[in-house]
C-alpha cells in the first residue's frame, strides 16, 4: 500500500508537470472568485445586487468544476510516462480543448456534486460547532470577531491575542484545530467526489455511496492524503504570513496555491483510478 501511494505521489507530478496548462484556467478561475467575492462584500453595494453577483458566482463554480475536473480525468487517462516530448505537449493542448465538452457533459451531475458538498459542510460545522461549545464553552474571540475582522496587520492581530486570557487562547486554539481538521476531511472528500463522479460517470447519489465506500475501504492512505494536504498549505499559509501583503507577494501565492490545488485533484484522481482500475470495464460510458 504504501509503495502504492508513492508511486501515485511521482505519478501526479508527473501529470502535473506534463499538463501545466491546466493552472491557466484554474488561475483565471480563482482571480475572478476572488474579485467577484470582493464586490459582494462591499458595502456600497445593494442587497439585490449582491444575491444576483452571488448566483453568478456559483454557476461560475459549478460550470468551471465540471470542465476542469474533466480535464484532469482525461489528463490522468492520457498519462503515458514513455511519451516524447511533442507527444506530451500534444496531448495536454488537447485536454484542454476538451474543457467546455466537460461542462456541456458534467454541469448538471456537477450542480448536484456542488449542492451534496454544500450540506455536507453545513452539517459538518453545525456538528462540529456544537461540540466545541459543549466541550471548550465560547472563547471570547468568537465574540469579538468583528473587532478582530478590522486588524489590518499581522502584529495587530498578534497583539490581540496576547491580550486574551490563557483560558481564552485553548478554546480559541481548540476550536480552530477542531475545525482545520474538519475543513482537511471534508475538501478531500469533496475532490475524492467529483474523482468519481467524472471518472464512473454515475448519478449523484450513487456517486456519493461510491465515495463513502471508497474513504472507508481506504481509510489509512486516505488518512495520509490528508495530512499530506494539511501540511502542503500549512507550509503555503507560514509562507503568505512571512511574505506580507502586496501584489508581487499575492501573485505568488495565487500561483503556488493553483499548483498545490491542481496537483492533489490530481492526486486523488490517480489514486482513486488506480485503486479501482479493475472495475473500469464496469464504467457507465
Amino acid at each position: 500500500m504504501r509503495v502504492i501511494i508513492l508511486c501515485m505521489f511521482k505519478r501526479a507530478s508527473s501529470i502535473l508537470r506534463n499538463n501545466m496548462i491546466f493552472i491557466q484556467p484554474l488561475l483565471l478561475y480563482l482571480l475572478l472568485l476572488m474579485t467577484s467575492l470582493t464586490f459582494v462584500l462591499a458595502k456600497e453595494m445593494y442587497f439585490v445586487s449582491k444575491c444576483m453577483l452571488l448566483l453568478s458566482i456559483i454557476l461560475m463554480t459549478i460550470a468551471f468544476s465540471a470542465g476542469w475536473f474533466y480535464v484532469n480525468k482525461l489528463g490522468i487517462q492520457n498519462y503515458n510516462s514513455s511519451d516524447e516530448v511533442e507527444v506530451v505537449v500534444l496531448k495536454a493542448k488537447e485536454n484542454i480543448k476538451k474543457f467546455f465538452v466537460g461542462v456541456g457533459e458534467n454541469f448538471f451531475k456537477s450542480f448536484g456534486g456542488f449542492v451534496i458538498c454544500t450540506i455536507l459542510y453545513f452539517v459538518g460545522v453545525f456538528v462540529v460547532g456544537n461540540l466545541c461549545l459543549s466541550v471548550y464553552g465560547e472563547p471570547t474571540v468568537i465574540m469579538d470577531m468583528p473587532k478582530l475582522a478590522q486588524t489590518q496587520t499581522n502584529a495587530e492581530l498578534v497583539a490581540y491575542l496576547n491580550n486574551i486570557s490563557e483560558t481564552d487562547k485553548l478554546a480559541f486554539v481548540s476550536w480552530i484545530w477542531a475545525f482545520v481538521v474538519l475543513s482537511s476531511v471534508l475538501n478531500f472528500f469533496c475532490i475524492l467526489y467529483f474523482a468519481v463522479l467524472n471518472i464512473e460517470k454515475r448519478n449523484i447519489f450513487a456517486t456519493l455511496w461510491l465515495t463513502v465506500k471508497f474513504f472507508f475501504m481506504n481509510l489509512i492512505p486516505n488518512i495520509g492524503i490528508i495530512f499530506s494536504m494539511f501540511f502542503a498549505y500549512l507550509f503555503l499559509n507560514i509562507l503568505s504570513f512571512l511574505l506580507g501583503a502586496g501584489p508581487i507577494s499575492f501573485f505568488i501565492l495565487i500561483i503556488l496555491f493553483a499548483l498545490y490545488l491542481n496537483y492533489y485533484v490530481l492526486l486523488v484522481f490517480c489514486f482513486y483510478d488506480e485503486k479501482t482500475k479493475d472495475n473500469s470495464n464496469n464504467r457507465s460510458e
